[in-house]
């Protein structure tokens, strides 16, 4: 496999020149449509390579998600054998798909996945706006995401996270929506198939609900202002219903409907509780801070989403564009905002949310500004190169991802020792919150949620979250368990407090199941007693 050192001047010189050409391209009436856009995916793939090959952790996130792919692979059934906690099923399904074609489930295919959906949400986004707004703002305004997404190494927006299915899912609506006809009967097909990825945005990202329900909203607002509103609006329920009631009779029929209700609804409510209303302000601000590429990003729309926001403040819609526009530009943008915030943590991944709306109210004000257009691309690309240009000169570095010796997956330690005894089928737990170790090893996870600091953490849920982790042990009986809590655990480290000593009840069921085998950079390491000889026999050969 390629792999890239810390500074490819090569490589990057290649991607600023394809770059230009395809910000001319936005720009020129002579460079079709199809080659800008053609053009403009082979630049996203290719800026993104360095960190596809990069077969490393980086978020948290993408090796639970990984986790609960391999887990799905060999058990499917959500909410039984994995627990999303607040990412859902579809994320998860979705990493499924490269094992299915005999590729490992490691974080290269994970991030491809991932830039699969990057790419098919920017393209579904320029078509939106195109039949909003024209092809001509579509191309010039289109641009600005497209260099962002392209170039950024801020991890929060190239590791595979559980916001891009989501994000495609709600580009595909918004272009279903922006194809209803101001003078013809809508397409009953069309409305179902908007319907269909509204229904599944639940199932991939709660937060993302807000947004979603905008664009449905402005639907059947559409729907009602046209003839044959009941049988389009008919056809828009359907499909919403679709996916919702597929789910109700897969968990019915598998016996977890009450997980489902427990873990995917009550508990993230309990997790959501953390940003009032009030807070949102200095909340959205703070995150915003956090991402200087996602300033500088606003910074290069900042004009046109400033005219669009004053046109949407005086009620102006310029020229013949249907009045509800402008409702769901606004209240995208606020949809946007509030999902970001609700949860009250900063992550600054939730800041993919933002890109759609940002990018819709900046085509909103574009053309009083329309000869001004290669200033905004010309603005995020001086911020990528001269901030390449000031590391290349003080670290002869271009690249974050030094993927060389690094496009396998590691082994720590105590994967090392865990893979010199594994058998087909067999699972793995892991005490703390180190998803890395099934990810490693390609193992299945024993317990539904691969982390386990909800049955540590002190909250109204615990001994629920307890009493099925007992359940899961029971059920799975995992050949390995591993107490990483401390210096390799994310979030818990305290050993004394967190450790598997603190829950006397899986204390105690490890003591009388499994055998300690040693301790291995700070990770307990225990295997099931009838492996033990077993395993002493394989060490003597």
């Amino acid at each position: 496999m390629i792999s890239f050192d810390n500074s490819p001047p090569v490589y990057w010189l290649i991607g600023y020149l394809l770059a230009g050409f395809v910000i001319l391209a936005s720009q020129s009436k002579s460079i079709s449509t199809r080659t800008y856009l053609l053009t403009g995916i082979i630049l996203l793939v290719f800026m993104r390579l360095p960190v596809i090959v990069f077969n490393r952790e980086l978020n948290q996130d993408e090796s639970q998600m990984l986790s609960h792919a391999a887990t799905l692979f060999q058990d499917p059934v959500y909410w039984r054998s994995v627990d999303g906690t607040t990412i859902g099923p579809l994320d998860n399904y979705l990493l499924v798909i490269p094992k299915l074609f005999g590729f490992q489930l490691d974080y290269s295919s994970a991030r491809f996945m991932g830039l699969l959906c990057v790419a098919g949400a920017w393209l579904l986004l320029f078509s939106s706006v195109k039949n909003w707004f024209g092809i001509t703002i579509a191309r010039r305004v289109s641009i600005v995401p497209l260099l962002f997404l392209a170039f950024t190494q801020e991890i929060d927006f190239v590791h595979y996270s559980s916001e891009q299915l989501p994000a495609l899912l709600l580009a595909y609506c918004l272009w279903q929506l922006s194809r209803l006809d101001s003078k013809t009967a809508p397409s009953a097909s069309g409305l179902y198939f908007l319907g269909l990825a509204a229904g599944a945005v639940p199932f991939a990202k709660l937060q993302a609900i807000p947004l979603v329900a905008v664009l449905v909203l402005s639907a059947f607002w559409v729907v009602f202002q046209r003839p044959g509103g009941l049988k389009a609006a008919a056809a828009l329920i359907l499909g919403g219903l679709t996916i919702p009631l597929f789910f109700l009779v897969f968990t019915l029929s598998y016996g977890v409907f009450d997980d489902f209700i427990d873990f995917y609804l009550l508990g993230n409510a309990i997790y959501a509780g953390g940003a009032g209303f009030l807070d949102i302000p200095s909340q959205f601000y703070k995150i915003i801070v956090l991402s200087t590429d996602f300033q500088f990003f606003s910074l290069a729309l900042a004009v046109p989403m400033a005219i669009g926001l004053i046109r949407i403040v005086r009620l102006y819609v310029p020229g013949k564009m249907d009045f509800h526009v402008t409702f769901t530009v606004l209240f995208l943008i606020l949809a946007s905002i509030y999902a970001v915030t609700k949860s009250g943590n900063d992550f600054i991944h939730y800041l993919n949310f933002c890109i759609i709306p940002w990018t819709l109210l900046a085509a909103y004000g574009l053309s009083a500004v329309e000869s001004w257009s290669l200033a905004f691309p010309t603005v995020i690309m001086l911020w990528f190169g001269c901030y390449d240009a000031l590391h290349f000169v003080k670290e002869r570095r271009l690249n974050a991802f030094d993927s060389v010796g690094k496009t396998e997956l590691q082994e720590s330690p105590v994967v090392a020792e865990i893979l010199k005894r594994t058998k087909k089928g067999d699972y793995m737990v892991v005490w703390g919150w180190n998803c890395s170790y099934y990810v490693e090893a390609q193992l299945a996870q024993g317990t539904a949620e691969n982390h386990s600091e909800r049955s540590i953490f002190e909250h109204p849920m615990r001994d629920t979250y307890r009493k099925r982790y007992m359940s899961d042990l029971a059920r799975t009986q995992p050949a390995f368990v591993l107490d990483a809590v401390g210096k390799n655990s994310h979030w818990v480290q305290d050993k004394k407090t967190q450790g598997i000593e603190s829950y006397p009840e899986l204390n105690q069921y490890i003591r009388n199941h499994y055998t300690l085998l040693g301790e291995y950079d700070d990770v307990r390491l225990y295997i099931r007693n009838d492996r033990v000889a077993v395993s002493r026999a394989a060490t003597l050969r």
